[in-house]
């Protein structure tokens, strides 16, 4: 008997989740903070994601398009990762650093 190995999300950093985003501008998204600090200040093209819109963003999107994934600090993102894995997404990144690795690197 033969396993698969679980399909898994992967740690970028915010230089490399900037360089994805410009080469496919079909990827999606998701800022996992708080709605406050969302409206606040996030990355442009940015959706807010929470764990109650999460089974409708699974469904919505192609498997196979890239969901990028930031939060604070990098931690609750991988969460959120794995759950779109779970739902057999096939490219899945969280960024490390979080929000503002992210911002500062955009602005960069």
């Amino acid at each position: 008997m033969s396993s698969v190995p679980p399909a898994a999300f992967a740690c970028v950093s915010a230089a490399d989740a900037v360089a994805l985003l410009r080469a496919e501008p079909d990827a999606i998204v998701f800022d996992v903070r708080d709605l406050a600090s969302y409206r606040k200040a996030h990355v442009d093209g940015a959706a807010h994601l929470s764990e109650d819109r999460l089974l409708a963003w699974t469904r919505r999107l192609a498997k196979e398009a890239p969901v990028v994934i930031y939060c604070y600090h990098g931690n609750a993102s991988k969460i959120y990762a794995q759950m779109f894995v779970v739902f057999r997404h096939t490219r899945v990144f969280s960024v490390d650093g979080g929000y503002e690795a992210l911002a500062a690197t955009v602005a960069a």
